[in-house]
């Protein structure tokens, strides 16, 4: 299974503890920018407005993987925009890029609007207890409380529904995003979730429900 399987049940599994079930995150506006270690190596930005309903993320890596005897390399430069359940994902190394909605957006919308606190929670630890999930209490990271869980082979640091560190490894695999700069709550260009001018981006009729469980 990827990591980034494992980052996004995290991330799910906290953002149902958000003040509006309807909210990605908890915070209305930031930035943030991680540093990424063991088997890929690089940085990732995320910039968002609107609690999460708009955001940018550009990720740009270098990956080095050993698996019976072979080295794998990937080299990774990408820029994902999404407004709502719209997004445009770009590929910077040979300029490709597409552009689609998610599935299941506005379904998803819908439960998480009806649900009571208590149904939230309740789902919350369902999705924990069938994943094998922990909770490990709270530490405190760049100044701020985080909650803190064991899921899958990864430990994850979470504010207000936002991953601010992970160390996880997995089938041999190592990879740690550690966050260096977070900033909450600041104004951001609308030009930040433009998509950009210089991609021509190709029509994907619908994500397939599959991708998160490949690259």
């Amino acid at each position: 299974m990827k990591t980034f399987v494992v980052l996004f049940i995290l991330s799910i599994s906290f953002s149902l503890g958000a003040q509006e079930k309807s909210e990605r995150v908890a915070v209305k506006s930031g930035q943030i920018r991680y540093e990424l270690t063991g088997s890929t190596k690089g940085t990732k930005t995320i910039w968002w407005d609107n609690y999460g309903d708009k955001s940018y993320e550009e990720i740009k890596s270098t990956s080095e993987i050993k698996m019976f005897g072979m080295v794998n390399k990937e080299e990774v430069h990408t820029v994902t925009i999404m407004i709502g359940d719209k997004f445009w994902s770009a590929n910077l190394l040979d300029n490709t890029g597409q552009k689609g909605t998610m599935p299941y957006y506005d379904a998803a919308q819908e439960i998480a609007e009806e649900m009571s606190d208590a149904e939230a929670k309740q789902l919350e630890q369902q999705l924990m207890d069938a994943l094998g999930g922990e909770k490990l209490g709270s530490e405190t990271f760049l100044n701020r409380k985080c909650e803190v869980m064991k899921l899958l082979g990864a430990k994850a640091w979470v504010y207000k529904g936002m991953l601010l560190k992970t160390e996880a490894k997995i089938m041999g695999i190592e990879a740690n995003e550690i966050a260096t700069l977070f900033k909450e709550n600041i104004s951001v260009p609308a030009s930040k979730f433009e998509p950009l001018s210089t991609i021509n981006y190709e029509e994907v009729a619908q994500m397939q429900e599959g991708m998160f469980y490949t690259n």
